[in-house]
C-alpha cells in the first residue's frame, strides 16, 4: 500500500520542483489534479509527458485522476458537458502513467455536485445513475483504464451498499470503487463509524481501486469540517486496520492538509499501518 496526496497539496513552480519536493516529504503515489499553471494536460500531449516524466523520475507513482465532475447534474446540457469532459478525461489517463479516473457520482442539486438533493434518494435516482455509468464504463473499458466512482452521503451514490448493487446491475470490470469513511458518514451514523467502514470493506470487497484518508468533524448544527484522518472524530486504526487487513493494495491518498502537515500525517498513516504489515 502506497501513501500519498493530491498533486496540488504540494507547490512548486514547476512539474519536476513539485515531483521533488513530494520525494523529500516521503510522499509515495499521487492522486493527480489536471490543473498545473500554464499547462493543459487535456489538449497538450506535451505537457502530459511532462508531467509524467517528473513523477516517474523521482519514483512516485500517478495513482490515479482526479476527474470530478457532475455526472447526474440536472441540467441536460451541463450533464453532456461533463461527461464529455470525463471521456476526454478517460482518454488521456494512460498517457499520464495511470489507468484509474476517479469521480464522484453527482447531484440532482442544481448548483452544487457535493450538495444533497432529495431527488438523490429516490429509486429513479438510482435508475438513472446506472443508466448514466453504464455508457462511460463501457468506454473505459474501450480505452483500457478504470471508472473509479467515490460514494458520498450527499450523492446519488451515497452508499457502499448501493455502488455494489450498481456494480451488479452494469457488470462492467472497469468499474471500481474509492473507500473513503469520512464521505459514507452522518452525524447519525459518526458514533459507529468503525462499523460503516467494516460493511463498506465487506460490501465493496474486490472492487475497492483507492482508497482516501481522511476525516470529519460535525458540529452542532451539522456542519461537516474535513480534516485529514486521525484529526477528525473517525477511528483511524479501525480504518486503516481494516484496509490493511482487506488485502488492499492499492494507494493511500491523504487529503484536506496542507503541505506543512504531510510528513506528520504520512507518519501517522504509517505508525498505524506498521502493527498489521504494509502490503
Amino acid at each position: 500500500m502506497k501513501l500519498g496526496v493530491f498533486s496540488n497539496t504540494v507547490g512548486g513552480g514547476s512539474p519536476e520542483q513539485v515531483a521533488e519536493r513530494s520525494r523529500h516529504l516521503g510522499i509515495e503515489a499521487v492522486q493527480l489534479r489536471l490543473e498545473w499553471p500554464g499547462l493543459d494536460l487535456l489538449v497538450s500531449a506535451v505537457d502530459r509527458a511532462r508531467v509524467r516524466r517528473a513523477y516517474e523520475s523521482v519514483g512516485i507513482e500517478i495513482a490515479a485522476l482526479a476527474a470530478y465532475t457532475n455526472l447526474m447534474a440536472p441540467d441536460p446540457q451541463t450533464r453532456r458537458r461533463n461527461h464529455s469532459w470525463f471521456s476526454e478525461v478517460a482518454r488521456v489517463a494512460p498517457e499520464l502513467g495511470t489507468r484509474l479516473v476517479v469521480t464522484e457520482s453527482g447531484s440532482y442539486h442544481p448548483t452544487d455536485t457535493w450538495q444533497d438533493h432529495p431527488a438523490n434518494h429516490t429509486p429513479k435516482a438510482q435508475t438513472d445513475l446506472a443508466e448514466v455509468i453504464a455508457p462511460l464504463a463501457e468506454l473505459c473499458e474501450g480505452e483500457g483504464v478504470t471508472l473509479a466512482l467515490e460514494p458520498y452521503v450527499a450523492n446519488v451514490l451515497a452508499s457502499a451498499g448501493q455502488a455494489t448493487q450498481l456494480a451488479t446491475t452494469i457488470g462492467s470490470p472497469a468499474l471500481g470503487f474509492v473507500l473513503d469513511t469520512a464521505g459514507l458518514v452522518t452525524p447519525e451514523t459518526l458514533p459507529r463509524n468503525a462499523d460503516v467502514t467494516a460493511e463498506a470493506l465487506i460490501a465493496l470487497a474486490g472492487r475497492i481501486v483507492l482508497a482516501h484518508a481522511d476525516d470529519v468533524r460535525y458540529d452542532a448544527a451539522g456542519q461537516a469540517t474535513w480534516l485529514p484522518l486521525g484529526w477528525g472524530d473517525l477511528d483511524a486504526e479501525a480504518f486503516l486496520h481494516g484496509l490493511a487487513h482487506s488485502g488492499f493494495q492499492g494507494a493511500l491518498i491523504i487529503e484536506h492538509l496542507a503541505e506543512a502537515l504531510v510528513p506528520q500525517a504520512l507518519a501517522f498513516c504509517r505508525e498505524r499501518l506498521r502493527p498489521v504489515g504494509r502490503r
